[in-house]
Protein backbone atom coordinates (compact mmCIF):
# COMPACT_ATOMS: atom_id res chain seq x y z
CA UNK A 1 0.00 0.00 0.00
CA UNK A 2 1.44 3.23 -1.19
CA UNK A 3 1.39 6.25 1.41
CA UNK A 4 -1.04 9.17 0.56
CA UNK A 5 0.14 12.43 2.14
CA UNK A 6 -1.39 15.77 2.01
CA UNK A 7 0.20 19.38 3.03
CA UNK A 8 -1.50 21.85 4.69
CA UNK A 9 0.19 25.30 5.16
CA UNK A 10 1.93 25.00 1.57
CA UNK A 11 -1.13 25.18 -0.16
CA UNK A 12 -1.21 28.98 1.11
CA UNK A 13 2.19 29.96 -0.42
CA UNK A 14 1.10 31.21 -3.93
CA UNK A 15 3.64 31.25 -6.60
CA UNK A 16 6.01 30.14 -3.92
CA UNK A 17 4.18 26.53 -4.18
CA UNK A 18 6.47 24.90 -6.29
CA UNK A 19 9.63 25.63 -4.14
CA UNK A 20 8.16 24.25 -0.98
CA UNK A 21 6.35 21.30 -2.74
CA UNK A 22 9.96 20.33 -4.14
CA UNK A 23 11.71 21.18 -0.85
CA UNK A 24 9.32 18.56 0.55
CA UNK A 25 9.76 15.87 -1.94
CA UNK A 26 13.21 15.72 -1.39
CA UNK A 27 12.75 15.80 2.63
CA UNK A 28 10.27 12.79 2.01
CA UNK A 29 12.92 10.72 -0.36
CA UNK A 30 15.83 11.28 1.89
CA UNK A 31 13.28 10.08 5.06
CA UNK A 32 11.98 7.09 2.92
CA UNK A 33 14.03 6.13 0.34
CA UNK A 34 11.50 5.46 -2.15
CA UNK A 35 9.51 7.04 -5.30
CA UNK A 36 7.64 9.76 -4.83
CA UNK A 37 5.10 11.04 -6.91
CA UNK A 38 3.34 14.72 -6.70
CA UNK A 39 0.16 14.78 -7.81
CA UNK A 40 -2.78 18.01 -7.36
CA UNK A 41 -2.38 19.07 -3.72
CA UNK A 42 -1.20 15.69 -2.73
CA UNK A 43 2.23 13.49 -3.16
CA UNK A 44 2.15 9.64 -3.24
CA UNK A 45 5.10 7.74 -1.78
CA UNK A 46 5.73 4.56 -3.33
CA UNK A 47 6.72 2.72 0.16
CA UNK A 48 4.54 0.94 3.00
CA UNK A 49 6.90 2.52 5.76
CA UNK A 50 4.65 5.71 7.05
CA UNK A 51 7.14 5.63 10.17
CA UNK A 52 10.08 7.78 8.83
CA UNK A 53 6.91 10.50 7.64
CA UNK A 54 6.09 11.24 11.25
CA UNK A 55 9.29 13.04 11.74
CA UNK A 56 9.17 15.20 8.01
CA UNK A 57 7.91 18.81 8.97
CA UNK A 58 5.40 20.25 6.00
CA UNK A 59 3.34 17.25 6.49
CA UNK A 60 -0.59 17.88 7.88
CA UNK A 61 -1.96 14.29 7.81
CA UNK A 62 -0.63 10.93 5.85
CA UNK A 63 -2.16 7.55 5.04
CA UNK A 64 -1.83 4.13 4.45
CA UNK A 65 -3.80 3.82 1.18
CA UNK A 66 -5.30 1.50 -1.50
CA UNK A 67 -5.56 3.01 -5.48
CA UNK A 68 -8.31 2.18 -6.99
CA UNK A 69 -9.32 2.22 -10.86
CA UNK A 70 -11.46 5.47 -11.45
CA UNK A 71 -15.05 4.39 -11.79
CA UNK A 72 -17.74 3.57 -9.26
CA UNK A 73 -17.64 0.00 -9.48
CA UNK A 74 -14.15 0.14 -8.91
CA UNK A 75 -14.56 1.75 -5.69
CA UNK A 76 -17.23 0.06 -4.27
CA UNK A 77 -15.59 -3.30 -4.91
CA UNK A 78 -12.51 -2.55 -2.71
CA UNK A 79 -14.19 -0.99 -0.18
CA UNK A 80 -16.37 -3.68 0.36
CA UNK A 81 -13.59 -5.95 -0.01
CA UNK A 82 -11.46 -4.14 2.39
CA UNK A 83 -14.31 -2.85 5.16
CA UNK A 84 -14.32 -6.55 6.69
CA UNK A 85 -10.98 -6.75 7.74
CA UNK A 86 -11.23 -3.95 10.05
CA UNK A 87 -14.43 -5.16 11.78
CA UNK A 88 -14.03 -6.10 15.07
CA UNK A 89 -16.66 -6.48 17.90
CA UNK A 90 -16.90 -2.77 18.97
CA UNK A 91 -17.62 -1.62 15.21
CA UNK A 92 -21.31 -1.37 14.67
CA UNK A 93 -21.39 2.36 13.19
CA UNK A 94 -19.70 3.65 9.84
CA UNK A 95 -19.04 7.19 7.76
CA UNK A 96 -17.86 7.52 3.78
CA UNK A 97 -16.12 10.98 3.53
CA UNK A 98 -15.54 11.64 0.47
CA UNK A 99 -13.47 14.44 -1.32
CA UNK A 100 -13.87 15.05 -5.27
CA UNK A 101 -10.42 16.87 -6.68
CA UNK A 102 -11.40 15.60 -10.28
CA UNK A 103 -14.49 17.93 -11.10
CA UNK A 104 -14.84 15.46 -14.42
CA UNK A 105 -15.71 12.66 -12.72
CA UNK A 106 -19.21 11.67 -13.05
CA UNK A 107 -20.04 11.45 -9.64
CA UNK A 108 -20.41 14.50 -7.05
CA UNK A 109 -18.76 13.40 -3.63
CA UNK A 110 -22.15 13.27 -2.15
CA UNK A 111 -23.48 10.76 -4.42
CA UNK A 112 -20.38 8.92 -4.30
CA UNK A 113 -20.78 8.83 -0.05
CA UNK A 114 -24.33 7.85 -0.39
CA UNK A 115 -24.09 5.24 -3.04
CA UNK A 116 -20.90 3.27 -1.13
CA UNK A 117 -22.67 3.73 2.15
CA UNK A 118 -25.53 1.98 1.13
CA UNK A 119 -23.81 -1.01 -0.52
CA UNK A 120 -21.57 -1.31 3.01
CA UNK A 121 -25.38 -0.97 5.11
CA UNK A 122 -26.75 -3.75 2.78
CA UNK A 123 -24.13 -5.96 2.57
CA UNK A 124 -22.37 -5.39 6.06
CA UNK A 125 -25.32 -4.27 8.12
CA UNK A 126 -23.61 -1.38 9.97
CA UNK A 127 -25.57 1.49 10.43
CA UNK A 128 -24.22 4.70 9.31
CA UNK A 129 -23.49 7.91 11.94
CA UNK A 130 -21.01 10.96 10.08
CA UNK A 131 -20.39 12.52 13.52
CA UNK A 132 -19.42 9.00 15.72
CA UNK A 133 -18.38 6.48 13.20
CA UNK A 134 -16.79 3.49 14.67
CA UNK A 135 -15.11 3.06 11.30
CA UNK A 136 -14.34 5.90 8.82
CA UNK A 137 -13.82 5.28 5.25
CA UNK A 138 -12.32 7.80 3.39
CA UNK A 139 -12.20 8.41 -0.45
CA UNK A 140 -9.93 10.64 -3.04
CA UNK A 141 -10.60 11.54 -6.42
CA UNK A 142 -7.69 13.62 -8.33
CA UNK A 143 -5.62 12.42 -10.71
CA UNK A 144 -6.41 8.72 -8.95
CA UNK A 145 -8.75 7.47 -6.61
CA UNK A 146 -7.58 6.41 -2.70
CA UNK A 147 -9.39 4.82 -0.64
CA UNK A 148 -8.45 4.53 2.90
CA UNK A 149 -9.67 3.92 6.89
CA UNK A 150 -7.25 6.39 9.18
CA UNK A 151 -5.12 9.55 9.07
CA UNK A 152 -2.12 9.53 10.74
CA UNK A 153 -1.68 13.13 12.02
CA UNK A 154 1.88 14.58 10.69
CA UNK A 155 3.91 17.77 12.01
CA UNK A 156 2.90 20.32 9.89
CA UNK A 157 4.80 23.66 9.66
CA UNK A 158 7.32 24.02 6.36
CA UNK A 159 9.83 21.73 5.11
CA UNK A 160 13.09 21.91 6.36
CA UNK A 161 15.40 23.98 3.85
CA UNK A 162 12.98 26.66 2.74
CA UNK A 163 13.17 29.50 5.20
CA UNK A 164 17.31 29.46 5.16
CA UNK A 165 20.06 28.35 7.45
CA UNK A 166 20.53 29.57 11.40
CA UNK A 167 22.78 28.70 14.01
CA UNK A 168 21.26 27.91 17.57
CA UNK A 169 23.39 28.56 21.07
CA UNK A 170 22.63 24.82 22.21
CA UNK A 171 24.03 24.23 25.82
CA UNK A 172 22.71 20.73 26.63
CA UNK A 173 19.60 21.34 29.30
CA UNK A 174 15.96 21.63 28.05
CA UNK A 175 15.30 24.75 26.20
CA UNK A 176 17.75 25.00 23.81
CA UNK A 177 17.19 21.58 21.68
CA UNK A 178 13.06 22.69 22.25
CA UNK A 179 14.01 26.25 20.47
CA UNK A 180 15.70 24.25 17.38
CA UNK A 181 12.59 22.16 16.98
CA UNK A 182 10.38 25.02 16.80
CA UNK A 183 12.50 26.65 14.11
CA UNK A 184 12.83 23.65 12.10
CA UNK A 185 9.25 23.43 12.13
CA UNK A 186 9.10 26.97 10.44
CA UNK A 187 11.52 25.59 7.69
CA UNK A 188 14.85 26.51 8.87
CA UNK A 189 17.49 24.12 8.57
CA UNK A 190 19.18 24.60 12.15
CA UNK A 191 23.17 23.91 13.41
CA UNK A 192 24.44 24.25 16.78
CA UNK A 193 27.06 26.17 18.66
CA UNK A 194 28.09 25.03 22.10
CA UNK A 195 30.53 26.13 24.29
CA UNK A 196 32.39 23.78 26.60
CA UNK A 197 34.98 23.41 29.54
CA UNK A 198 36.85 20.39 28.42
CA UNK A 199 40.69 20.11 26.98
CA UNK A 200 38.99 18.87 23.79
CA UNK A 201 35.92 18.71 21.45
CA UNK A 202 35.77 15.29 21.16
CA UNK A 203 34.94 15.31 24.85
CA UNK A 204 31.89 16.90 24.95
CA UNK A 205 30.80 15.41 21.37
CA UNK A 206 30.61 12.23 23.57
CA UNK A 207 28.37 13.72 26.08
CA UNK A 208 24.44 14.85 25.94
CA UNK A 209 25.27 17.90 23.95
CA UNK A 210 26.17 15.82 20.84
CA UNK A 211 23.43 13.07 22.16
CA UNK A 212 20.59 16.21 21.55
CA UNK A 213 22.05 17.12 18.33
CA UNK A 214 21.88 13.47 16.72
CA UNK A 215 18.61 13.33 18.71
CA UNK A 216 17.55 16.50 16.66
CA UNK A 217 18.59 15.05 13.41
CA UNK A 218 15.66 12.61 12.78
CA UNK A 219 13.56 16.25 11.97
CA UNK A 220 16.42 17.57 9.08
CA UNK A 221 18.75 14.47 8.86
CA UNK A 222 21.55 16.34 8.93
CA UNK A 223 23.21 18.91 11.54
CA UNK A 224 26.24 19.89 12.16
CA UNK A 225 27.87 21.30 15.81
CA UNK A 226 30.35 23.68 16.26
CA UNK A 227 32.15 23.24 19.57
CA UNK A 228 34.10 25.98 20.70
CA UNK A 229 36.15 26.49 24.36
CA UNK A 230 35.56 28.23 27.16
CA UNK A 231 39.21 28.03 29.05
CA UNK A 232 40.04 31.51 27.00
CA UNK A 233 37.39 33.36 28.27
CA UNK A 234 38.02 32.41 31.49
CA UNK A 235 41.50 32.70 31.84
CA UNK A 236 40.75 36.46 30.57
CA UNK A 237 38.15 37.33 33.54
CA UNK A 238 40.88 35.23 36.17
CA UNK A 239 43.70 37.76 34.63
CA UNK A 240 41.33 40.82 34.76
CA UNK A 241 39.60 40.04 38.25
CA UNK A 242 36.45 40.87 36.90
CA UNK A 243 33.74 40.38 39.64
CA UNK A 244 32.14 37.29 39.54
CA UNK A 245 28.18 38.21 39.21
CA UNK A 246 29.44 40.11 35.91
CA UNK A 247 30.40 37.13 34.06
CA UNK A 248 27.45 35.57 32.95
CA UNK A 249 26.47 38.40 30.99
CA UNK A 250 29.67 39.14 29.83
CA UNK A 251 30.06 35.01 28.69
CA UNK A 252 27.00 35.25 26.87
CA UNK A 253 27.36 38.53 24.97
CA UNK A 254 30.96 36.60 24.35
CA UNK A 255 28.84 33.59 23.06
CA UNK A 256 26.78 35.74 20.91
CA UNK A 257 29.99 37.57 19.51
CA UNK A 258 31.33 33.94 18.63
CA UNK A 259 28.44 32.78 17.27
CA UNK A 260 27.67 35.91 15.11
CA UNK A 261 31.10 36.22 13.78
CA UNK A 262 30.92 32.09 12.86
CA UNK A 263 27.12 32.71 11.24
CA UNK A 264 28.67 35.84 9.15
CA UNK A 265 31.56 33.83 7.82
CA UNK A 266 29.38 30.22 7.61
CA UNK A 267 26.30 32.14 5.52
CA UNK A 268 24.02 31.50 8.69
CA UNK A 269 21.14 34.00 8.31
CA UNK A 270 20.36 34.53 12.19
CA UNK A 271 20.92 33.16 15.58
CA UNK A 272 18.15 31.16 17.77
CA UNK A 273 18.61 30.82 21.77
CA UNK A 274 16.15 29.40 24.27
CA UNK A 275 15.12 32.04 26.23
CA UNK A 276 12.21 32.44 27.98
CA UNK A 277 11.17 35.84 29.49
CA UNK A 278 11.90 36.02 33.00
CA UNK A 279 12.58 31.78 33.82
CA UNK A 280 15.68 33.03 35.24
CA UNK A 281 18.01 35.32 36.98
CA UNK A 282 19.72 36.57 34.03
CA UNK A 283 16.68 36.29 31.41
CA UNK A 284 15.32 39.90 32.82
CA UNK A 285 14.35 42.19 30.34
CA UNK A 286 17.62 44.52 31.07
CA UNK A 287 19.91 41.61 30.62
CA UNK A 288 18.67 40.65 27.41
CA UNK A 289 18.44 43.58 26.10
CA UNK A 290 22.10 44.05 27.31
CA UNK A 291 22.86 40.48 25.54
CA UNK A 292 21.22 40.95 22.09
CA UNK A 293 22.54 44.56 21.51
CA UNK A 294 25.98 42.32 21.57
CA UNK A 295 25.35 41.34 18.22
CA UNK A 296 23.40 43.22 14.44
CA UNK A 297 22.39 39.59 13.29
CA UNK A 298 18.72 38.86 14.30
CA UNK A 299 18.08 36.49 17.48
CA UNK A 300 15.49 34.11 17.32
CA UNK A 301 13.77 33.46 20.52
CA UNK A 302 10.75 30.95 19.93
CA UNK A 303 10.20 30.22 23.61
CA UNK A 304 10.32 34.04 24.81
CA UNK A 305 6.52 33.47 26.42
CA UNK A 306 6.47 29.76 27.30
CA UNK A 307 6.71 28.73 30.96
CA UNK A 308 8.72 26.08 32.18
CA UNK A 309 5.89 23.43 32.07
CA UNK A 310 5.17 24.56 28.51
CA UNK A 311 9.16 23.71 27.36
CA UNK A 312 9.20 20.46 29.16
CA UNK A 313 6.05 19.65 27.60
CA UNK A 314 7.31 20.11 24.25
CA UNK A 315 10.73 18.36 24.97
CA UNK A 316 8.65 15.26 25.96
CA UNK A 317 7.03 15.10 23.01
CA UNK A 318 10.43 15.95 20.84
CA UNK A 319 12.37 13.55 22.68
CA UNK A 320 14.86 15.23 23.92
CA UNK A 321 13.92 15.60 27.63
CA UNK A 322 15.51 12.70 29.13
CA UNK A 323 19.05 13.39 27.36
CA UNK A 324 18.74 17.33 28.14
CA UNK A 325 17.88 16.03 32.15
CA UNK A 326 21.62 14.09 32.07
CA UNK A 327 24.35 15.45 34.11
CA UNK A 328 26.31 17.34 32.73
CA UNK A 329 29.07 19.95 33.75
CA UNK A 330 28.37 23.09 31.98
CA UNK A 331 30.49 26.79 31.68
CA UNK A 332 27.92 28.07 33.41
CA UNK A 333 27.37 25.76 36.41
CA UNK A 334 31.03 27.09 37.14
CA UNK A 335 30.32 30.79 37.58
CA UNK A 336 28.72 32.82 39.88
CA UNK A 337 25.44 31.53 41.68
CA UNK A 338 23.67 34.98 41.78
CA UNK A 339 24.07 36.74 38.71
CA UNK A 340 23.06 40.28 38.25
CA UNK A 341 19.35 40.92 37.22
CA UNK A 342 20.24 44.54 35.96
CA UNK A 343 23.24 45.56 34.28
CA UNK A 344 24.23 48.68 32.55
CA UNK A 345 25.25 48.39 28.64
CA UNK A 346 28.24 50.82 29.64
CA UNK A 347 29.58 48.85 32.45
CA UNK A 348 29.42 45.68 30.81
CA UNK A 349 30.89 47.70 27.52
CA UNK A 350 33.92 48.84 29.79
CA UNK A 351 34.39 45.48 30.92
CA UNK A 352 34.57 44.05 27.88
CA UNK A 353 37.54 46.25 26.38
CA UNK A 354 39.30 46.11 29.77
CA UNK A 355 39.44 42.00 28.96
CA UNK A 356 40.50 42.50 25.12
CA UNK A 357 37.68 40.55 24.21
CA UNK A 358 38.53 40.96 20.48
CA UNK A 359 41.93 38.85 20.87
CA UNK A 360 39.75 36.61 23.43
CA UNK A 361 37.91 35.82 20.54
CA UNK A 362 40.51 35.69 17.87
CA UNK A 363 41.63 33.08 20.39
CA UNK A 364 38.81 31.21 20.72
CA UNK A 365 37.89 30.88 16.61
CA UNK A 366 41.36 29.09 16.30
CA UNK A 367 40.43 26.12 18.76
CA UNK A 368 36.87 25.58 17.51
CA UNK A 369 35.94 22.11 16.04
CA UNK A 370 33.16 20.56 13.80
CA UNK A 371 31.00 17.88 13.87
CA UNK A 372 29.13 17.17 11.42
CA UNK A 373 26.15 14.52 12.30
Amino acid sequence: MPILVHYGELALKGRNRPLFERRLIENIKKAVSAKVLRLHGRIVVESEDIEPLKSVFGISWMANAYIVKKDLNSIKKVVLSKVPERLTRDIHTFGVFVKRADKGFSYTSVEVADIVGEEVTKNLRLKVNLKHADLRVYIEISDQVFVFFEKIEGLKGLPVGVSGKVLCLHSGGIDSPVAAYQMMKRGCGVDFIHFHSFNCGERAVNTKVGELVERLGKYQLRSRLILVPYHPFHLSVLKNRVNGSYEPVLFRRFMLKMSESIAKAEGYQALVTGDSLGQVASQTLDNLNVFNRSVSMPIFQPLISFDKEEIVELARKVETYDISIKPYKDCCSIMAARPRTRIKLNKIEMLEKAMGLERVMEESLKLQEIYDF
